[in-house]
């Protein structure tokens, strides 16, 4: 195996949790209380959900994450065992719980809100993870902002260092991510994360001037998605406008993940940034169809299928 990755094996780093997901008519405000419309427990965190993306994607997957030595962290592991993906980089503490997300689902709009709970994660130590690489040797590393950034560094580094493909999903908390740009090789972000590493609002009418000025910043090719809108690919100095498909949206949790996760399967295939970005984004509006994160993970299969409906005349 050459140092590039040949095997198309892709390694997520970022976070493993359960989320518990309240449906209401809508969001309450503060100090309100709204009488529920349903509850449910899905798998969640954005490292695993992007893994399963991955993995449903077609690519070899590897999740590089913790959980705490609970009910919630043994079924998480669980499900990724299910989906084929490698778990041998999750580690299992005894000092955190397993990370944790409440998510309100509006029933109306299918907007979420989100309160998030890392424990175990943070627990990803810097020597850890770059052990992780240097085993799963992948052709893409895709991080999240969930790890400590003093891991997030390291792994970078040997990434760099293996001549690995960097893609980093600047969420949740943007802003931490600002000193990687120069690093890595793809950023993806959405447009209140565009915003905030910017430090200005970002909209679906300037998503290609964000992008651009992302670029700017450090990363080779920068995507910016824009919900129903679709995404902008920053390249070179060029801005490409991917629009997405019609689809009735049910549930935007996870939609975000799934764009990240087949993505990087299709560019550690060998796909260019452009045509990776496009099947992500028909994978996004897929993804909004259902409830739940990692349950609305499409396939490739039904990926490539509304990519070629929505280009029939």
């Amino acid at each position: 195996m050459s140092d590039r990755g040949e095997s198309g094996r892709v390694l997520v780093a970022g976070a493993i949790n359960t989320d518990l997901v309240a449906r209401v008519r809508a969001a309450p405000a503060a100090g309100e209380t709204v009488t529920g419309l349903g509850f449910a427990v899905f798998g969640g965190g954005k490292g695993a959900n992007q893994a399963v993306a991955a993995a449903r994607s077609g690519a070899p997957t590897a999740m590089l994450g913790a959980v705490g030595r609970d009910d919630f962290g043994r079924q998480r592991l669980a499900d990724l065992v299910n989906e084929g993906i490698d778990v041998a980089s999750v580690a299992e503490v005894d000092d955190a719980a397993s990370g944790v997300a409440l998510i309100v689902v509006e029933e109306r709009t299918g907007q979420n809100r989100i309160a998030y709970v890392p424990g175990a994660t943070l627990g990803v130590l810097p020597e850890g993870a770059c052990a992780s690489v240097r085993r799963v040797r992948p052709a893409v590393l895709l991080a999240t902002l969930e790890l400590p950034i003093a891991t997030l560094d390291a792994l970078l580094g040997v990434a760099r260092e293996l001549g690995v493909m960097t893609v980093v999903n600047a969420a949740p908390e943007s802003a931490a991510g600002r000193a990687l740009l120069a690093r890595i090789d793809l950023l993806i972000v959405n447009e209140t994360e565009a915003g905030d590493l910017l430090g200005r609002p970002v909209g679906s009418e300037s998503g290609s001037e964000a992008a651009l000025a992302l670029a700017a910043l450090g990363p080779p090719t920068v995507v910016v998605t824009l919900g129903a809108a679709g995404a902008v690919v920053a390249h070179a100095g060029v801005a490409t406008l991917l629009p997405a498909p019609t689809v009735a949206v049910v549930d935007t949790t996870g939609a975000g993940d799934a764009f990240c996760g087949a993505a990087a399967a299709r560019l550690a295939a060998g796909d260019d940034a452009l045509a990776a970005a496009a099947a992500g984004v028909v994978a996004g509006s897929l993804a909004a169809t259902r409830a739940g994160a990692q349950p609305s993970m499409p396939t490739r299969e039904a990926v490539d299928r509304l990519a070629a409906a929505s280009r029939t005349p």
